[in-house]
């Protein structure tokens, strides 16, 4: 289990954490294609959707790579875009939410 990405988040978020990464797992799928195809606008949106939550539900990392990614398709370039898509890929497939009390 060396491997696996700990990360704690506020047990507030609890309840809504799982369906949350599904919807992320599920626009994953969505930006592969994206890429695939040389979609930019879908790749944009989907880019700009993990920068505008990923901080919010204490997932820092999705936040980073939603903004290089958003960044890179307004440009209409691919640039490194498949290899910030595959690093979404190893957090998500890696990640372990551990729930914790957070002090207001």
């Amino acid at each position: 289990m060396g491997d696996r990405i700990v990360i704690q988040v506020d047990e507030d978020l609890e309840a809504i954490m799982p369906r949350y990464l599904e919807i992320r797992q599920k626009e994953l799928i969505e930006l592969e294609e994206a890429v695939e195809q040389k979609d930019f606008e879908t790749i944009r949106l989907l880019g700009h959707r993990l920068k505008g939550t990923g901080a919010s539900y204490g997932l820092d990392e999705l936040t980073e790579l939603g903004t290089l990614i958003e960044d890179t398709a307004i440009e209409k370039e691919m640039g490194d875009i498949p290899k910030h898509t595959s690093r979404i890929r190893y957090f998500l497939d890696h990640l372990d939410i551990e729930y914790v009390e957070e002090d207001d």
